[in-house]
């Protein structure tokens, strides 16, 4: 007979996205950035999407807001930087803990932060880069299986 804990090793583990906030979904705190709001919208059906943010809690207001105004999936998915933490930290800790409850196909981000702290979990990192927002989120949509508005299904 199967123990519990071999179950829940052995139970299928829901999808999920990791996601930066600030230069990855937005500029300037609030401007989106339209090929993320394009793939995050389509996720919502097939992965649960977390934001890990270097953003501090005096902040969730703001950006629960920002969120909704853009029918964004994953708002009650929200992971501010604690004071008394270094952004890296944070980062590295969470990602870490949820790569453990979640099948996590990707962690995207624009920092150097973001990236360590999806090698250091085990998690594929997708990097937003200036001025090619678009492909990062189209890798995204790759790695979650999905088309975006405009493309041909498989392409």
């Amino acid at each position: 007979m199967e123990s519990f804990q071999e179950a829940a090793r052995n139970w299928p583990r829901t999808r999920a996205l990791i996601c930066d906030i600030d230069e990855t979904i937005c500029t300037q705190f609030d401007q989106p950035i339209a090929a993320a709001i394009a793939v995050l919208r389509q996720l919502h059906r097939s992965v649960e999407v977390h934001y890990v943010t270097a953003r501090p809690e005096a902040s969730r207001l703001h950006t629960m807001n920002f969120l909704g105004d853009h029918s964004l999936p994953g708002g009650d998915n929200l992971y501010f930087c604690p004071l008394s933490k270094s952004t890296r930290a944070h980062k590295i800790e969470v990602m870490t803990r949820l790569a453990r409850q979640y099948a996590v196909i990707a962690s995207i981000g624009d920092a150097d932060e973001d990236e360590h702290a999806s090698q250091t979990a085990g998690v594929v990192s997708v990097r937003v880069r200036d001025g090619a927002e678009a492909a990062a989120w189209a890798e995204v949509a790759r790695l979650a299986g999905i088309s975006l508005p405009g493309e041909e299904a498989g392409g």
